[in-house]
């Protein structure tokens, strides 16, 4: 069975939001409670959690949960890929974001079957559109690891068309991310 990474993305600025989207509460959690029970319920060889400094001053988490520090936030979401992929020794990498507080076990389950160490595997929406997460094969790390600028995994994954999995999730709700105050409105009410 493939050792799956997950690396949980959490040190953005949260700047079209206005305020920091870690810890916003839906259903009782915070995003970031929410995606690490997510990973709690998957069979996940190791869990990586990238986080800010100041957003780390108070953050306890489950003991198996590697944090990496990132100095680097305002680089944008490729130094959090850096760092994430860095620390993690598994065949492939699940990049999770915490703005998809609809995200479930099962969404994720139905990509598991296309992960390999050669497949880069996403999902899509009924419209054909990607959504994260995005799961990597080890034969991308290099190029993850020099990634640069604000788009994180985008530039390595439209670099392969080849190796792209796409798998059409009939429940698209599951996949929103909260980027705005009205996004979050709508969550909430």
């Amino acid at each position: 069975m493939l050792k799956i990474s997950a690396i949980i993305m959490a040190s953005g600025c949260s700047s079209r939001m206005g305020t920091n989207k870690l810890f916003l509460e839906y259903d009782g959690q915070s995003f970031l409670e929410r995606v690490i029970q997510l990973t709690e319920e998957l069979p996940f060889f190791e869990t990586i959690l990238v986080i800010s400094p100041q957003n780390s001053k108070e953050l306890v988490v489950p003991e198996r949960i590697k944090v990496v520090l990132n100095n680097q936030a305002e680089q944008g979401q490729s130094a959090s890929v850096r760092l994430g992929t860095e620390a993690a020794s598994g065949d492939g990498y699940l990049y999770l974001t915490v703005d998809q507080p609809l995200l479930s076990p099962e969404t994720i389950k139905t990509l598991f079957p296309a992960y390999t160490c050669e497949t880069i595997v996403f999902p899509v929406k009924m419209s054909g559109r990607p959504s994260s997460p995005v799961f990597f094969g080890k034969q991308f790390r290099s190029e993850l690891l020099s990634v640069q600028g604000t788009a994180g995994g985008r530039a390595v994954r439209n670099r392969h068309p080849d190796a792209w999995r796409a798998i059409p999730i009939e429940q698209e709700e599951c996949l929103i991310d909260i980027d705005t105050v009205e996004d979050y409105q709508r969550l909430c009410f």
